[in-house]
């Protein structure tokens, strides 16, 4: 839409003040929404406040439109995205005076008030299975919340991706049948195209003009998206199972399989003439297949060694084109880490011949975030973050000197190991503002540690004064590092 240009405004020595629009239309609130949202994108990288405070008004704007307009599909379906695209972004959420999770819950609230309209548009069936995968990683983070309480978020997640799937193959399968109808027909030069009016008939029908909702057509790769993310909801099912100490059943495992084997056999077809989209289709089949393997192995289904082979097999494939791509490498490395914590949390041989495969699976994991750092084109964030898991690996490597793991080049390494680690978390921090805190939190832990003399039982209390935090959110993070196999059990007691 055409945006009037107010730079005249300039030269007038008193500028006249704005006149508050008139809002009559549920097309006149859509605008204005439209606005909000604008320049809430505008502040969003430098004042993260300020660009919630648009959301913010943006959201309003449509709440205001939905009472004069209730079943106006656009209204809601934009009101509800709004809170999808805030929970995408860590900086905007820390600006909120609610928890994450109560500013998912609102979303999914809008979205289903959408859904409530037109309870078949796949666009808002897609949205609202996204945010309930957010609300379902929340809850999972959440000591105090049933993890069943996230597999049922998931599974709803994945009956609306399934219905918004079935939609969307309908709509491809009409698309496609209508192109070959029309191929088929002889095509004259002088005939309009079907459905097109003369703004001269128009006029003379007397009818006035009335907006209407474009509905996108559906293609392969919108079908090639949705599976897509049909496997990643998979995919985070598999990791809180993973995380969770609740007992799994192997009529779960199975199912997982056969309903992922059906998404890669429609990939498999679709992706033919999509050649740009095989690098994504594989790194996601990746992902998934690690995350399946993990909870092969804590399930007792795998052992360690076919674990590892199967994992390396996954992301070595062709399509994958690893060394060149940031993501892949990144997620290569977050795999290998995923195997390391899963043989250190659950051993099933002795835990030396363990240490071995750890050691292995973390230089890897290093060497791969290396690569990954060193790709030209990425941002900051995407640096800090390859930093950050960096540190993360080297204290790992770092903790392999202990019982019972008794590494013996981990211990002949361990100090190198603590500086290493030291400075990717300061690099992290340096790199990214939302990294700040942790990686700072972190680098004192590991500074702290290389201050311990050997047997010295480590103080919490000096880590809290030291990183001049809040003790209760300092203690939090301990326990997090503790959990991601960052720092050793009983370091701190």
């Amino acid at each position: 839409m055409a945006r009037r240009n107010h730079k005249d405004h300039l030269k007038e020595a008193k500028p006249k003040p704005k006149k508050e629009r008139k809002l009559e239309t549920a097309s006149d609130f859509e605008d204005a929404a439209s606005e909000h949202e604008e320049a809430a994108g505008k502040w969003r990288a430098g004042d993260a406040a300020k660009s919630m405070r648009f959301f913010q008004r943006a959201i309003d704007t449509y709440d205001q439109g939905l009472k004069a307009f209730p079943q106006d599909l656009d209204l809601a379906y934009n009101k509800a995205r709004i809170f999808l695209e805030v929970a995408e972004h860590p900086a905007l959420l820390n600006e909120l005076n609610e928890t994450s999770l109560d500013w998912l819950q609102r979303g999914l609230e809008a979205h289903r008030y959408a859904l409530n309209v037109d309870a078949n548009n796949a666009d808002t069936l897609f949205n609202t299975s996204q945010i309930l995968t957010s609300i379902a990683e929340e809850i999972a983070n959440d000591d105090d919340v049933s993890d069943e309480e996230a597999f049922k978020a998931l599974q709803e997640a994945m009956d609306l991706q399934q219905r918004c799937l079935g939609i969307q193959e309908m709509r491809l399968q009409e698309s496609l049948a209508q192109q070959k109808l029309a191929a088929q027909q002889p095509q004259e030069a002088s005939t309009a195209p079907a459905g097109a009016e003369s703004s001269t008939e128009q006029e003379a029908s007397g009818e006035e003009y009335q907006d209407v909702t474009v509905i996108e057509p559906v293609t392969h790769e919108t079908v090639i998206d949705t599976l897509l993310v049909q496997l990643r909801t998979l995919t985070t099912f598999c990791n809180v199972r993973s995380a969770s100490s609740e007992s799994l059943s192997p009529e779960w495992l199975q199912g997982a399989e056969e309903r992922s084997k059906e998404i890669l056999s429609k990939l498999q077809v679709l992706s033919q003439d999509q050649l740009e989209k095989l690098p994504e289709i594989a790194l996601t089949k990746a992902v998934f297949s690690s995350a399946l393997l993990e909870v092969g192995y804590r399930s007792g289904n795998l052992d360690a060694a076919t674990y590892k082979t199967e994992r390396d097999t996954v992301f070595a494939i062709p399509e994958l084109k690893l060394e060149a791509s940031h993501e892949a490498l990144v997620d290569n490395a977050r795999s290998l880490i995923s195997f390391s914590s899963a043989l250190a949390e659950v051993q099933y041989t002795d835990a030396q011949s363990l240490a071995i495969l750890r050691w292995n699976a973390l230089t890897e994991s290093i060497k791969s975030l290396k690569m990954a750092s060193e790709i030209q084109g990425i941002d900051n964030d995407e640096k800090s973050t390859s930093h950050m898991m960096r540190g993360d690996c080297s204290l790992q490597l770092h903790n392999l000197q202990y019982p019972p793991w008794s590494h013996q080049s981990a211990a002949a390494n361990a100090a190198q190991f603590l500086k290493n680690a030291l400075v990717f978390y300061r690099n992290a921090k340096a790199l990214s503002a939302d990294a700040r805190e942790v990686a700072g939190l972190r680098a004192v832990v590991a500074e702290y540690i290389s201050t311990l003399k050997e047997g010295q039982s480590a103080d919490i209390m000096a880590v809290i004064k030291s990183s001049n935090g809040d003790p209760a959110w300092v203690m939090e993070q301990l326990e997090d590092m503790v959990a991601d196999c960052v720092l050793p059990p009983g370091l701190f007691e």
